[in-house]
């Protein structure tokens, strides 16, 4: 055990020591005074909600839908933590990376390139630096499910509940997901026409923020809510690249870099249709847009072996920068000149760095209920545009620029037949259906070749990739009970895909040396077909009614596919390089819920043990700037998780959670080395054995704690203060685990207070996030272009600072 986890313990101790003694619970979504909570979207027996028919009532009434039944999450049988928006609305948890903060054994990270961020539960996720690859752990919004990293950048607000299902999700959610699922479900239209402004100031990064909804019913059959947010940020990283003389291209002046980042604005908006014209049909549609434009995609910060020296390009010393994670970076935007950038597809005139996203995502979900049978169709399109410039070196040499275009879409059928007879047999079956296209081109430049003699371009490449895929999938559970306390449900998911890949180099620099990249004009091509069976089973007691107890056998799977890399090297003209396989996932847990003294207190519990085959990790070369997929042969996850939430009075409540987690390579003697490892360090031949090293990501202890006291000062005033604190262990940044890459334990404190109107019709918040500001890395990379020199160097993506929030908000 770690000093760090020995000192969260005794930090701890009062809270663990309830949480141990009850066996203990999940942090359990309430609905936030003044706020609605509508039925969830698509579920069966009570599916499809009339405008502002609500959802109240105790814990154990929390309604979850994890089997796509409305079941309380006191009695499903699956391990969830449930946030509604009163537990959002807390910590002003308006994206996936904040809401990961509040949920034990999350990791939600922000990356730049590649897939623009990845998601980790109990240790297991996805790599985000190649392109190719789709998460482990998907999100699944309004009932689209989302394996794309770039779901990061969401903006969430006007969010009704969050549920956080941990380990394989086989059955219930469109294509698999082995890790987990994060299914965010948004507010509805409420029962009589009210809605909600807000705004802030965050001091730290100078953010500002509004946002509202309004909503209602149109007739007796029909309700809408229009819901919208916009936001603007100097940054909370100060970059110290000044205009510079250009140490590798004297004609070429370097100009300084953006003073603050990421500096930018956000817009997004959402529409919500429910009609519903008798109790037999319902029909939901919901459309959501979102657009944010920054000043960088990558926000990394250089890290060296050697914290007193200077990060290095090339072996030319950036004398603006530092090797320190500190808040400080040093890089440059490219040189304003034409003859540069002209001829570059995607490069500004200006040379001005920014990251565009542009985010579109719908769903129609129809019920159709005749007797004890419900019909569901959920359609859903997800579309995005990612376009983005940047340097790549992170100093303020500026060598490696490049324009990085995403273009995505995926278009998604389901059809669910649910059964709600009056006797002991009931089932699920259905189909699903995704069609998927993804255009991706990199324009990039690695070195300092002068202009092309055949067209004048200086980039070194240009490589467009355009990707296709089709999912088919049917599932289907039988649920048996025995009387009213024991139940046995048992299901299997078929999944078949079909993915097919087109690269190329449009064009690569002729004075490019020879045999490092594929000749310009070489098509890499190929197609990747799998079939897959993923049964689960479950067996669920109910000792008592406000107590359940569960053991789950589960299997889970992804497909492979094909890497996604920046620039085609020359191994690549073999398809099969550039192929990985599928991962799977097989194993258990037994869990333990209980709902006590009339819903005071809540308990989970949960212990598990999960086996990886062919687990999905990108790797990467820090002389060619490149990211390819491969696959570790075998991984194991091995834990346990209590969580407890405790209503000591009306006014005051507690909470707590503590996880732990062994994630371990079985089997991975495969792996790329990092930078400047030796043979004496393990890197034989180019590769190194990980087996039974630490995953990434995935701290072996983990920690929630916190407390809510909320007080009338009068007959209409309340007052009310939160703090909670959350303690993370030793992790590894990086997919090749250098030793620089290893993030030593840390503790986040929060908190937050508020003056509001006992009917919270209006609140005046001071909001806390990081107050201690902690600087953490959370996803890492070997630094691009570091050779030749002997000091160790990495780009450390990291972690928001500390911020302080004045916030306002009015209901009506």
């Amino acid at each position: 055990m770690t000093n760090g986890m020995m000192s969260a313990l005794r930090l701890s101790t009062s809270g663990l020591m309830l949480a141990a003694a009850l066996c203990a619970a999940p942090a359990l979504a309430q609905v936030a005074p003044g706020e609605t909570a509508t039925e969830p979207q698509g579920s069966p027996t009570e599916a499809g909600i009339a405008a502002g028919d609500l959802q109240r009532g105790t814990a154990e009434e929390i309604i979850v839908t994890a089997r796509r039944r409305n079941e309380t999450l006191l009695n499903v049988p699956v391990a969830i933590t449930a946030l509604a928006s009163e537990d959002l609305q807390r910590y002003a948890a308006n994206d996936l990376s904040k809401i990961g903060q509040l949920i034990p054994q999350v990791q939600i990270v922000r990356s730049g390139a590649g897939t623009g961020g990845s998601f980790t539960i109990r240790g297991i996720g996805s790599s985000a630096g190649d392109a190719g690859i789709e998460q482990t752990v998907s999100v699944n919004i309004d009932g689209i499910q989302i394996s794309r990293g770039r779901a990061v950048l969401q903006s969430f607000f006007d969010v009704e509940q969050v549920e956080v299902l941990k380990g394989p999700q086989a059955l219930f959610f469109g294509k698999n997901s082995p890790g987990g699922v994060i299914s965010v479900r948004t507010a509805g239209p409420t029962s009589t026409f009210e809605g909600y402004a807000r705004g802030g100031y965050e001091f730290e990064a100078d953010e500002r923020y509004i946002e509202g909804a309004v909503g209602g019913p149109i007739s007796d059959t029909l309700g809408f809510r229009l819901a919208a947010r916009a936001s603007a940020m100097e940054g909370w990283v100060v970059n110290t690249a000044p205009a510079r003389a250009n140490p590798l291209e004297p004609n070429f002046p370097l100009p300084a870099g953006n003073r603050r980042q990421p500096g930018g604005e956000a817009y997004a908006g959402r529409l919500t249709m429910v009609w519903r014209p008798s109790d037999a049909f319902d029909l939901t549609a919901k459309l959501f847009g979102n657009y944010s434009k920054e000043n960088a995609e990558s926000i990394a910060e250089v890290v060296c072996s050697n914290p007193n020296a200077l990060p290095t390009t090339l072996g030319i010393p950036d004398t603006f920068g530092d090797c320190r994670l500190d808040g400080r970076r040093s890089s440059t935007n490219a040189p304003n000149n034409p003859e540069l950038l002209n001829p570059w597809p995607g490069a500004p005139d200006d040379g001005k760095h920014y990251a565009r996203f542009r985010g579109i995502y719908g769903s129609i979900t129809a019920n159709y209920r005749t007797g004890p049978i419900t019909l569901t169709s959920v359609s859903g399109v997800y579309d995005y545009k990612v376009n983005t410039w940047d340097n790549f070196d992170y100093t303020s040499i500026g060598l490696v620029q490049s324009v990085n275009d995403d273009a995505y879409r995926s278009i998604s059928q389901e059809f669910r037949v649910i059964s709600d007879f009056d006797s002991p047999l009931n089932f699920v079956v259905g189909g699903f259906y995704e069609n998927v296209r993804r255009d991706q081109e990199t324009n990039g430049r690695v070195a300092p070749l002068g202009a092309d003699p055949r067209n004048g371009k200086y980039e070194t490449w240009n490589r467009p990739a355009n990707n296709k895929g089709d999912t088919y999938s049917g599932f289907g559970q039988l649920i048996y009970k025995f009387g009213e306390a024991v139940e046995l449900a048992g299901g299997v998911r078929w999944t078949h895909e079909r993915k097919t890949i087109d690269m190329r180099h449009t064009f690569l620099h002729s004075r490019f040396p020879p045999g490092v990249f594929l000749a310009e004009g070489t098509v890499v091509a190929g197609t990747f077909k799998d079939t897959n069976w993923s049964p689960e089973a479950t067996l669920t007691w109910h000792p008592t009614p406000q107590t359940t107890l569960y053991a789950a056998y589960k299997t889970g799977y992804k497909s492979g596919g094909f890497s996604n890399p920046s620039a085609l090297s020359a191994n690549y003209a073999d398809i099969n390089q550039t192929r990985f396989g599928s991962e799977t996932a097989e194993g258990g847990e037994i869990g333990f819920k209980g709902s006590f003294a009339n819903g005071r207190i809540s308990i989970n519990a949960a212990v598990y043990r999960y086996d990886f085959d062919g687990l999905q990790l990108s790797s990467f070369n820090a002389d060619t700037t490149t990211f390819t997929i491969r696959n570790a042969a075998q991984a194991r996850t091995t834990g346990f998780e209590v969580e407890t939430n405790v209503r000591v009075t009306d006014a005051f409540s507690v909470r707590s959670a503590i996880g732990y987690n062994a994630a371990r390579y079985l089997s991975f003697p495969t792996s790329s080395c990092y930078f400047l490892q030796t043979a004496a360090q393990g890197c034989v031949g180019g590769v190194q054995d990980l087996t039974n090293r630490q995953l990434v990501r995935a701290p072996d202890w983990s920690l929630n704690a916190g407390a809510t006291y909320d007080v009338p000062l009068s007959n209409n005033i309340a007052f009310g203060i939160t703090g909670d604190t959350k303690f993370t262990d030793d992790y590894y940044t990086q997919e090749n685990l250098n030793p620089l890459a290893l993030q030593r334990a840390f503790w986040l404190f929060n908190a937050s207070a508020r003056l509001h109107e006992i009917d919270d019709k209006w609140e005046l918040a001071v909001i806390g996030r990081n107050l201690g500001n902690q600087r953490y890395g959370i996803s890492s990379a070997d630094k691009p272009l570091a050779t030749p020199t002997t000091l160790n160097q990495i780009s450390q993506q990291p972690a928001r600072t500390r911020e302080i929030i004045v916030q306002a908000t009015v209901r009506f």
